[in-house]
């Protein structure tokens, strides 16, 4: 049963961090260049580049919870044997 939950943690951590990243990537970087090219380097900018680091954390968080709710689902599932 534990090695059930940590596979499914694990599996969508991994996945939430990766989708976090990559639009925390496109977030702050495309950001970044809006603001460079179209009007100033401000606040606004320092708030989309912390989007690299925060986005991957709220993805991977989020994972992390949604694959021990999948987990205790199918684990509960296995019990009754619908």
């Amino acid at each position: 049963m534990k090695k059930i939950l940590f596979s499914y943690c694990k599996f969508f951590g991994i996945c939430g961090l990766i989708i976090g990243f990559t639009l925390g990537f496109l977030y702050g970087i495309g950001g970044f260049f809006h603001d460079l090219f179209l009007t100033e380097i401000n606040r606004g900018t320092y708030l989309a580049l912390n989007a690299l680091w925060g986005m991957p954390l709220i993805f991977g968080t989020c994972g992390v919870v949604l694959g021990g709710v999948v987990s205790l689902v199918l684990i509960g599932l296995k019990k009754v044997k619908l």
